[in-house]
């Protein structure tokens, strides 16, 4: 692309672009998944790519210097206010239960991102990530988020669905949305943290446009994952981003500014 999607886009798309559930108490087709998870997959992805048409005539972010084979640049000014929200290195320590793992994996390998493009030093999150992959001893997982992700010549589309099949054939798919529900509330706690700074590309057309998208995106992802008990505590994690459903950029910053403080608990508690 050439100019930089809204964060909370990007999350929900690498999130869930490859995903559906699995229950053994289900009648399967050959493919391991029941008509209503192919059809909730497939309308999904529609919605999902509506929200990238739409995320794709917005205007550039002011804080960003430029975009070259996919690689952001921040401006120089920009670079020299340190974001102080991002989690610390340190908080894989307190992951011990393997769904505390996928989740703060998934959240510091985005927030090294993050670290990465103000320049600050990211040797400690490399050693955290690298630490709890071992621990998660998923080879789908670890060429998702692991160091040499970003070399591997599959796309980030290819290395989620191979993390869910993995899932699905361990039955262990509660992990994969571990994951992605981490992953998207660990961006929407970004992009609520810098609210001024992507205002500026939006336009009462877009903030309309985006949002409803959005809304659409948010709601096939409670449809795949409400159906089981077990990822409760997931569908309460994502119920704050209910509050999204602007149809102008006066509402929509005033969402994301209501939004903040209930998605600071949301990762609180996902990481509790």
């Amino acid at each position: 692309m050439n100019r930089l999607t809204i964060l909370f886009a990007v999350a929900a798309i690498a999130a869930v672009s490859a995903c559906g559930n699995n229950s053994g108490k289900k009648q399967k087709d050959s493919a391991g998944t029941t008509a209503k998870e192919q059809y909730l997959e497939k309308d999904l992805q529609i919605k999902l790519d509506s929200l990238v048409t739409e995320i794709s005539r917005l205007g550039e972010i002011p804080v960003v210097a430029g975009i070259e084979n996919g690689k952001v640049t921040l401006t120089e000014k920009e670079k020299t206010v340190k974001p102080e929200y991002l989690l610390s290195p340190s908080k894989a320590e307190e992951a011990l239960t393997l769904s505390l793992k996928y989740r703060t994996a998934t959240m510091l390998t985005i927030d090294m991102a993050v670290a990465g493009l103000y320049g600050m030093p990211v040797d400690g999150y490399e050693n955290a990530i690298s630490k709890l992959l071992v621990e998660i001893d998923n080879p789908a997982m670890s060429a998702y988020l692991g160091k040499d992700a970003g070399q591997s010549e599959s796309t980030v589309g290819d290395r989620i669905k191979a993390l869910y099949d993995a899932c699905v054939k361990n039955n262990t798919v509660n992990l994969f949305w571990d994951a992605a529900v981490a992953g998207i509330i660990e961006q929407m706690y970004i992009v609520t943290n810098n609210i001024d700074k992507f205002m500026p590309c939006f336009t009462d057309a877009t903030a309309y446009e985006v949002t409803l998208r959005f809304v659409l995106v948010h709601e096939g992802i409670k449809a795949l994952i409400s159906e089981y008990p077990e990822l409760k505590n997931l569908e309460n994690a994502l119920k704050p981003l209910e509050v999204i459903n602007a149809v102008n950029v006066e509402q929509l910053r005033s969402q994301l500014e209501t939004l903040k403080a209930e998605i600071r608990t949301a990762r609180n508690t996902l990481l509790s």
